[in-house]
């Protein structure tokens, strides 16, 4: 795929995540939380456009959001601390994809170290800005939170990115 096809196509899921985070939010504050909607974007956006277009998505998609829809909150700055962890899970996804990692380690590997890195950020951040959290709460409640989110997306990815695959008439390494 042409750099120009990956930068449209970083475009569209931007929009994309945005859509699905104002559908899922409709449903309950909680919804988003549970569900993870510009999570699962993220991830498919790296995998399909590549490392650099997916930490692009990744970095802009929840601060865009919160900024336009109030959700993730900028303040608390959930949203920030989401651009860092959706930028790992933007950057490895599409690196490990174009290593031939299979989709299924290549998502358990993204979203532990995407995780890892929102607790970090939230840790680190919010001590500076008075949110005192201990570090093991704080890893504790970012993984227990979005269980049934990456649940969806072992569900949900692999069909999705074998399906597009497939269209694209592309198999690993043909990028």
């Amino acid at each position: 795929m042409s750099y120009t096809k990956r930068i449209a196509y970083g475009g569209i899921f931007i929009a994309t995540g945005l859509v699905l985070s104002v559908v899922i939010h409709s449903f309950g504050g909680q919804f988003g939380r549970i569900f993870l909607p510009l999570h699962l974007v993220v991830l498919i956006a790296g995998i399909l456009t590549g490392p650099w277009v997916g930490v692009v998505v990744g970095a802009i998609t929840a601060p865009l959001s919160g900024l336009l829809f109030g959700m993730p909150p900028l303040f608390p700055p959930i949203a920030f601390f989401m651009a860092f962890e959706m930028a790992t899970y933007g950057f490895l996804s599409g690196y490990l994809e174009t290593r031939g990692f299979n989709i299924y380690i290549n998502l358990a590997i993204s979203l532990i170290s995407g995780r890892l890195v929102y607790s970090l950020s939230y840790y680190v951040i919010g001590a500076m800005i008075g949110i005192h959290l201990r570090a093991i709460t704080a890893i504790l409640l970012s993984f227990a939170v979005g269980a049934p989110g990456v649940l969806i997306q072992f569900l949900l990815i692999p069909p999705i990115y074998h399906s597009v695959k497939r269209s694209f008439g592309e198999t690993r390494g043909e990028k």
